[in-house]
């Protein structure tokens, strides 16, 4: 018989669905569903508003921390799951890992209590839908809405790498968005910490079946380019409105990951960018080597392509949304401004160089071995024999003599005309 296809979008481990089959064989279904927490109650210093949620880890409500004055999320761990050796682990991982990132784009972890009534994370609280409920809702999004939600995400994620958490479950449930389309990354039940000393389950795939990677249904380790598929598929899905694989088995989806070509977006959606279906096509890679190799190699590329096409990305600026445009032309005001500030210290240096190799320095005294020769040479210039003059010369210079001067320049005029 096979699964309904909305199982598919539930987190799994496989290692642990046939022991979760036969404990439900065995145990009576009222043991299997926690007591709910009607609005009113109290679970410590924290009064219950509401239920929010409720999934494989237990439950979770709205409350008020009435310590505090503060609205959080509780998500409550119930008794009959503390004995489940996976679901603990899986709970403390959640809050070791959560505890690590502080983030504008990460669900903020406050702390976590051990009651009567189970373990609590207390959270964050945040207004808005997820991305699956965006896309349940409103359909697909255009290229520029979807980079802007996947850019945000996308700055979460990089910091969770860069803390060493691979997340490993980064489908559109676990992405939420804010009423001021801020993006939160939540849920990180199943993340895998890098430099956790607990010995690792070997052979066993988590994940959601729509968009786990081909390794982690392998069963191989899991890192950052795992989140890469997982966050590459979310963005097929938000810009075409349908997931590239589509089949009603778990053994369907798994050989689709593996061996099956995904569908080219521009197939689904003619308008859709060119360079954003490469992206998308390079984030979704089969072997992990050929997909972008770490978070910010991703962003990066959405940036690029937002820029190209002037699509509309949130960017704080005193209240306004700019586009991925403007902020390039911003950065490049300021690059030219720096830019001729460089050439200007460019163009000194380069005159100081000139002036040094064209030897423009005060001009050094020569040796006095240089200048003495020359001064006696002089001497003996001075000293020399005048020529005797030649009879015609004689001769002028005894004219000249005889001649006197005129009595003024006009003299010679009037002797010309007989004055």
């Amino acid at each position: 018989m096979e699964p309904k296809a909305e199982n598919h979008a539930k987190t799994i481990r496989l290692d642990v669905r046939l022991q979760q089959r036969r404990a439900d064989s065995t145990t009576p279904p009222a043991a299997s569903s926690p007591p709910a927490l009607g609005p009113g109650s109290m679970l410590g210093n924290y009064l219950i508003v509401n239920q929010i949620g409720e999934g494989g880890m237990g439950v979770v409500y709205k409350a008020m921390d009435t310590v505090l004055d503060r609205t959080v999320v509780l998500k409550l761990l119930p008794p009959h799951l503390l004995q489940n050796p996976d679901f603990m682990h899986r709970f403390r991982t959640e809050a070791y890992a959560q505890a690590r990132l502080h983030h504008p784009n990460i669900v903020t972890l406050y702390s976590m209590l051990e009651i009567p009534a189970g373990f609590v994370l207390v959270m964050e609280y945040v207004e808005g839908q997820t991305l699956h409920q965006r896309i349940q809702a409103d359909g697909l999004f255009d290229p520029g809405e979807a980079i802007g939600i996947f850019e945000q995400a996308l700055r979460g994620v990089m910091c969770a790498h860069h803390m060493g958490i691979v997340h490993r479950d980064l489908k559109p449930d676990n992405i939420f968005i804010t009423h001021k389309n801020e993006v939160k990354i939540m849920d990180f039940g199943v993340a895998k910490i890098l430099d956790n000393k607990e010995p690792t389950r070997s052979r066993s795939m988590v994940g959601t079946l729509l968009y786990i990677s081909p390794e982690q249904i392998n069963g191989r380790d899991a890192d950052f380019r795992s989140d890469i598929y997982t966050l590459g598929i979310s963005l097929f899905e938000a810009v075409t409105g349908r997931l590239p694989f589509e089949h009603k088995t778990d053994y369907g989806l798994m050989h689709a990951h593996i061996l099956e070509n995904p569908p080219r977006p521009r197939r689904l959606k003619s308008d859709l960018p060119r360079e954003l279906e490469k992206v998308i096509l390079c984030a979704i890679e089969k072997e992990p080597d050929k997909r972008f190799q770490s978070a910010s190699e991703f962003h990066e590329a959405l940036l690029r392509q937002g820029q190209r096409y002037g699509l509309a990305l949130p960017v704080a600026d005193g209240g306004r949304t700019l586009s991925l445009r403007q902020v390039g032309e911003r950065l490049g005001s300021r690059n030219r401004v720096l830019g001729g500030i460089g050439f200007d210290m460019l163009l000194i240096a380069a005159v100081a160089l000139l002036a040094l190799t064209l030897g423009l320095h005060p001009v050094q005294e020569r040796p006095r071995d240089d200048v003495e020769p020359v001064t006696r040479l002089a001497k003996k210039i001075r000293t020399l024999p005048a020529a005797a003059p030649t009879p015609a010369q004689a001769r002028e210079t005894e004219r000249q003599d005889k001649t006197p001067p005129p009595r003024d320049r006009y003299d010679s005029l009037r002797k010309a005309w007989g004055g």
